[in-house]
C-alpha cells in the first residue's frame, strides 16, 4: 500500500470516527431518567404529554417521554406494557412506538469502539509488515 493509499484510509477513518462521535453526541435529548411507578404516577396525574417507546423484543424497553411543563425523562417499561399503555390511553398521552430494529445508528454506535480498534489493528498490522519488507 503506497502512502497516498494510507493518507486516505487515515483520514476516512478519522471522518468515520468524527461522524460517530457526533452521533454519540446527539442521540437523545439530556433527560432525567426516573422509575416506573414515578413514571406511572405522573400519567395518572396527567403530567405526562407525549411519550416515545422504543419497543424490543428482548425484555424492558426504553420509554422518553416529555411533562407538559417542557421537561423531558426517561424510564424503562417491562417487555409486556399493557398497563402504562392503558394509562397513557385514558390520559390521551400522545405514543409514539418505534421498532427498536429500525435504529441502525444505534448499532453502529455501539459497535464503533470494535471498529476503531479493528482499523487501528489493520493499520499496525500493516505498518509492520511494511517495516519487515523494507529490511
Amino acid at each position: 500500500m503506497n502512502s497516498k493509499a494510507k493518507s486516505v484510509v487515515f483520514w476516512m477513518v478519522l471522518i468515520g470516527v468524527a461522524v460517530l462521535l457526533w452521533a454519540v453526541m446527539q442521540s437523545g435529548p439530556d433527560a432525567a431518567k426516573t422509575t416506573y411507578s414515578q413514571f406511572l404516577q405522573q400519567v395518572q396525574s396527567g403530567q405526562v404529554n407525549k411519550a416515545i417507546i422504543v419497543a424490543d423484543h428482548t425484555g424492558a424497553n426504553p420509554v422518553t417521554y416529555s411533562l407538559k411543563d417542557g421537561s423531558q425523562a426517561r424510564t424503562v417499561v417491562p417487555s409486556d406494557y399493557r398497563a402504562a399503555l392503558e394509562a397513557m390511553q385514558q390520559k390521551m398521552v400522545n405514543i409514539e412506538i418505534r421498532d427498536a430494529s429500525s435504529q441502525w445508528i444505534r448499532i453502529l454506535v455501539n459497535a464503533s469502539p470494535f471498529l476503531v480498534l479493528l482499523g487501528f489493528w489493520v493499520f499496525m498490522m500493516n505498518r509492520m509488515s511494511n517495516r519487515r519488507d523494507a529490511k
